[in-house]
């Protein structure tokens, strides 16, 4: 974990030579600091996720509307290709804070409990709550997010035939037809339901948004917000299975 801290360090130590930037970097290297920097990058995550599910969603409408929107995708050309390097930045920000902050907390224990005390949600997990599960659920998104890229953004599958017709359409319904595409992207969408369901509300409270009136109105909006993501990539599931 240390190793993984001080790799992820390495860009904050260079930017904080900069003249003008060490005072900011500092900051966003306290505690406090990275947790606002992950609760945004995470709520930017949040963002893409909702607009490219509504995007998959479009598989439901048939082949030629899907490709429609694939071929508008890809006619971005230029800007498409920073959009596409801005996430994989916020990706990559998102993780680094998130190992920093661990071990942060962890150097910061006096001594280590012999059992976690933890909050149960609305459901719970093996140790306690989706809380101590944040760092390896998103780990495994990580993962997935590589095995997503090179089933469908570099069509490295070895084990995959790609179509050569059909457009996009066809290179999703091939890809996901696979049994261990659908077996990976299940357990992927089930860590991203765990996942979020913590994070959105952590997120936002360490924006400040928290009031004891609101606070389980919060929390509720944002368990149906992550398990409504993590259900609407599951029924493009059910699409291969219906349109087999």
């Amino acid at each position: 974990m240390d190793a993984l801290c001080r790799i992820f360090c390495i860009p904050a130590e260079l930017l904080a030579k900069v003249p003008g930037l060490g005072p900011m970097i500092r900051i966003c290297c306290t505690s406090v600091g990275q947790k606002v920097l992950m609760a945004l990058t995470g709520l930017a995550l949040c963002g893409f996720l909702a607009t490219h599910l509504s995007g998959n969603l479009l598989l439901f409408a048939g082949e030629e509307a899907f490709n429609t929107y694939a071929e508008n995708l890809h006619s971005m050309g230029a800007l498409l290709k920073a959009a596409e390097v801005g996430l994989l930045a916020t990706f990559l920000a998102h993780l680094g804070l998130a190992v920093s902050t661990t071990a942060m907390s962890r150097r910061a224990r006096s001594r280590q409990y012999d059992e976690k005390e933890s909050k149960q949600g609305v459901f719970a997990l093996p140790g306690g709550g989706a809380s101590n599960w944040m760092l390896l659920t998103g780990l495994g998104i990580g993962a997935f997010l590589v095995l997503h890229l090179v089933d469908l953004k570099f069509k490295m599958r070895p084990d995959l035939v790609y179509p050569t017709d059909g457009g996009a359409y066809a290179t999703v319904n091939t890809v996901l037809s696979s049994p261990v595409s659908f077996a990976a992207y299940g357990v992927a969408l089930i860590l991203l339901g765990i996942h979020l369901s913590h994070g959105v509300r952590s997120a936002l409270q360490s924006l400040g948004v928290s009031h004891s009136k609101w606070n389980k109105l919060i929390e509720i909006g944002s368990m149906l917000f992550a398990w409504a993501i993590a259900l609407g990539f599951i029924c493009v599931l059910g699409w291969v299975v219906l349109s087999s």
